[in-house]
């Protein structure tokens, strides 16, 4: 594997300074911590008019709350990370510019307080790795690192957003080639387990720069563009394979040091395909760690999705949605362990998923199977379900209200219940429910008088 990584460090941030930027579509990292210490609170994100706020709670299963006077004006969040109870990350996606954000803390009081501000590069996935909060993404390498003909490379670039002091690094690491296949690519989704990091990898096809670098990888030159093509972050350019040659592969990259200079050890697997969410740019998270420490890579099978045109050929996929498992310590998949998720429950495709506790996983699905997958942006995904990974089996939740008009960002998950945001159609305020990881039978929580409701996280008053 070859990579070439750059590292420059940035001034400390003050509290005052600088502004701060991120990347998406509104969710939240969920949190499983438990801790009922005093001044504890639940803080909850919600939107009226537009603007974005942060309110306390005593408690995400019963009562109302308001966010007026109760309701503390922050930024417009795409993404909310709760790192260790203490500090509640917003990250705002800004399409394809810098990333902004701030983090934000209850004071002494109970009160919502900001804590700092951060600007970095834009964002495609985000998670947490030791003190800090990290944000990925692909883009151009610096031009002094173009080759003869101009070209340059594609690099994985990271930021490392201190939580306790504001300081913030950034780090890049060459994305071409990554895999050794000669093709560029993404990570999705960051899991801290095990003393260790994964992170999914995704291939995205050769670069103008890959193909002329490491020919020998185009498997086959029609897959080559001969012109420009596609819209927004389907856009591509002449000269280039815009789409990955190897859609039923799935790579996480495993990380035992600190940061990503380091080289990861690659686990891979040709039974299920790559391993993510997506919506636009974005990729979403679909690795996650049980509390033994074994982790769950889920794959929706989205390279079914790729499908030639008149314009351009592509290869397209043939796996289903699908789990496999890397058990605690272990640095590949286990042999032993495959799920088709196709082949159980109602049998539909995976958009996304989170833990909630033990081994237990809420499930989002195409509600209208691999054909409602197809449609891209337009397609149904109201349909939840509860996956137990020690015994491959799978339930539908029951509850949710008949009027269901969508979900919010991200759910919070606590003792064994998965709180997922809910709006419904006619009026009405929306409201979390809790979702039962045993029984699968969702309860209508809290209630927040608001216009949106994005995700909750759980903090601890600070002294």
């Amino acid at each position: 594997m070859t990579q070439a990584t750059i590292k420059s460090r940035l001034l400390c941030i003050l509290a005052a300074g600088l502004a701060l930027a991120s990347c998406s579509e509104d969710a939240l990292q969920p949190n499983t911590n438990t801790d009922d210490s005093q001044k504890a609170s639940y803080v909850v994100a919600a939107t009226v008019d537009g603007t974005s706020y942060l309110l306390t709670a005593p408690s995400l299963s019963e009562g109302t709350v308001s966010v007026r006077g109760n309701g503390a004006e922050v930024i417009g969040a795409s993404y909310w990370v709760c790192k260790n109870q203490k500090y509640l990350f917003g990250l705002v996606y800004n399409k394809g510019g810098n990333g902004t954000g701030a983090s934000y803390y209850l004071n002494a009081d109970g009160r919502i307080s900001e804590k700092y501000t951060y600007e970095y590069n834009r964002i495609t996935t985000y998670g947490t790795w030791g003190d800090h909060v990290v944000t990925a993404s692909t883009g151009n390498a610096a031009a002094s690192m173009a080759d003869e003909e101009g070209n340059l490379p594609q690099m994985l670039l990271f930021n490392y957003l201190h939580s306790e002091d504001g300081t913030q690094t950034e780090s890049s690491t060459l994305a071409e080639n990554f895999l050794g296949n000669g093709e560029k690519v993404h990570f999705a989704g960051l899991v801290e387990a095990n003393n260790r990091l994964y992170t999914s990898v995704i291939p995205g096809g050769m670069s103008r720069y890959g193909i002329r670098r490491w020919p020998e990888c185009v498997t086959d030159s029609a897959l080559i563009a001969i012109a420009d093509g596609g819209s927004a972050s389907s856009s591509y350019s002449q000269g280039e394979i815009p789409s990955t040659q190897y859609p039923d592969h799935a790579y996480v990259a495993i990380y035992s040091g600190k940061s990503f200079d380091d080289t990861p050890v690659i686990a891979q697997t040709d039974r299920m395909g790559y391993a993510c969410g997506r919506m636009r740019s974005q990729y979403y998270q679909t690795i996650w760690a049980a509390d033994n420490g074994d982790l769950y890579v889920f794959s929706p099978g989205y390279g079914r999705t790729a499908v030639s045109s008149d314009e351009l050929k592509k290869v397209t996929g043939t796996k289903p949605s699908a789990v496999m498992r890397i058990k605690a310590g272990a640095t590949d998949f286990d042999p032993n362990y495959y799920v088709n998720l196709e082949s159980i429950g109602t049998k539909h495709p995976l958009y996304r998923c989170w833990h909630i506790s033990e081994d237990y996983f809420l499930l989002q699905l195409y509600t209208g199977g691999v054909d409602e997958m197809l449609k891209g942006k337009d397609a149904n995904v109201s349909e939840l379900a509860i996956f137990r990974g020690s015994d491959g089996s799978i339930k539908p939740v029951t509850g949710l209200p008949s009027d269901l008009a969508g979900f919010g960002g991200e759910p919070f998950g606590e003792n064994g219940k998965m709180y997922m945001p809910v709006s419904v159609t006619g009026g009405d305020y929306p409201a979390f429910y809790a979702i039962d990881a045993q029984t699968g039978i969702a309860t209508k929580g809290l209630t927040v008088e608001a216009d949106g409701l994005t995700t909750a996280a759980r903090l601890k008053a600070m002294e």
